[in-house]
């Protein structure tokens, strides 16, 4: 079988479907992934044939960083022009030949592909999205309401590819020449329903979804692609473990205001740290507690952690959940308020409302005491949960039919 996988955004929404790849490739198929071309480097360590899409939107994004509020409105236009760029390459892929697209929804045109090719498309939902329950609101939404309304908030994932209408109009009638009525990707996952890759550890499904929805467990990379670095090794092996820091893919407007806020939190916390700046929500010089990197690969450092301290991406909080380590999650925008909260309710962490060096030394301990119900909860996940495998069946099974 020939797959080809479509994905964007950050790293969180790409490594699964590495993983998934990996796991195509390894049950005999011939998977091929596209996704921004600034994610070679990653298919390459895993051996994944890559198509590179483009990527200036995300290069926007870094340019307008701290920019203010007025370069973020002038970049409103160049943002359009770079998602026109994108959406023309994710339509290229009409040119390459497969039996399945199995995509992300924010890559939008993916399915128009699949339906240009005359083969099945299968979305992937990375966190619930499109695929509505009164058991609780959509994780676009960040802040509470009452559960009576939790269902009318699942609208908001239709609105998302409003103001793309036009653009996905044009390519459906003139690149991809499709005379079928545009259909959006909330009418298809409500008629085809969707690959849901998180664990139901961390969210099971509610009562009144189908079958086909039960969440089938983390993407996970087949051990890590990196080498740790060696002062990480050094600065490991010369104490007790430390606390894990980091933002992923966010920004802030006062990086060094964060880091100094982190510093102090940890020695009033009394721990050692390991501090990843990420795309640059952080920036502090570290000493001999705390060991500042670029980046580093979670699935190796957070199980030789006591507590990790993120932002509440999904992906990291898959990661810190089978690695069995309590989180500290100070979310900052979209779903983060959603997986914070459930890392909460289901007894593996807290939330962090305000980052202080009183609030995050606080937090620390209160997360240690989960330590118990975290490893148990990893524990459970590493010896049950095998969501690649379960997705090749279900891709198998689709393009059977």
């Amino acid at each position: 079988m020939k797959a080809l996988l479509v994905t964007t955004g950050s790293r969180g929404d790409v490594e699964p479907f590495v993983a998934l790849a990996r796991g195509l490739a390894d049950a005999g198929h011939h998977p091929t992934l596209a996704a921004p071309a600034r994610f070679l480097e990653l298919a390459a360590e895993h051996d994944v044939a890559f198509i590179a899409l483009d990527d200036s939107l995300f290069e926007l994004q870094s340019s307008l960083a701290h920019r203010g509020t007025f370069a973020a409105f002038t970049g409103a236009a160049r943002a359009k022009s770079a998602l026109r760029l994108f959406l023309a390459d994710v339509a290229d892929l009409a040119d390459h030949a497969t039996d399945v697209v199995v995509y992300h929804p924010k890559t939008l045109a993916a399915p128009l592909v699949a339906e240009r090719l005359g083969v099945p498309s299968i979305a992937v939902q990375l966190i619930p999205l499109y695929q509505p329950t009164a058991a609780f609101p959509s994780p676009l939404l960040s802040f509470p309401i009452p559960r009576a309304l939790n269902r009318l908030t699942w609208r908001m994932s239709s609105a998302i590819e409003a103001p793309w209408r036009g653009m996905l109009r044009t390519l459906h009638r003139d690149r991809l020449a499709l005379s079928t009525p545009l259909t959006g990707i909330a009418d298809r996952i409500a008629a085809d329903g969707a690959l849901n890759a998180w664990s139901p550890h961390l969210l099971p499904a509610p009562t009144e979804w189908p079958a086909s929805a039960e969440p089938l467990g983390f993407w996970r990379l087949p051990g890590a692609a990196d080498e740790p670095a060696p002062e990480l090794v050094d600065f490991l092996s010369n104490g007790e473990p430390p606390v894990y820091v980091g933002f992923g893919s966010m920004t802030s407007t006062h990086p060094d205001a964060v880091g100094a806020a982190i510093r102090d939190g940890l020695r009033r916390a009394g721990r050692r740290g390991v501090v990843v700046t990420g795309a640059g929500a952080v920036e502090l010089e570290g000493d001999d507690s705390i060991l500042v990197l670029d980046h580093v690969s979670h699935d190796w450092l957070l199980p030789r952690t006591a507590v990790a301290v993120h932002h509440g991406g999904v992906g990291t909080v898959g990661a810190a959940l089978t690695a069995g380590v309590p989180q500290v999650i100070r979310p900052f925008l979209g779903d983060q308020q959603f997986w914070a909260k459930r890392v909460a309710d289901i007894g593996v962490g807290v939330r962090l409302r305000r980052l202080t060096a009183e609030s995050l030394a606080a937090a620390i301990a209160a997360a240690e005491t989960c330590t118990p119900r975290a490893r148990a909860l990893g524990d459970s996940i590493r010896a049950r949960d095998d969501g690649v495998v379960q997705a090749v069946r279900q891709i198998e099974q689709r393009v059977a039919t």
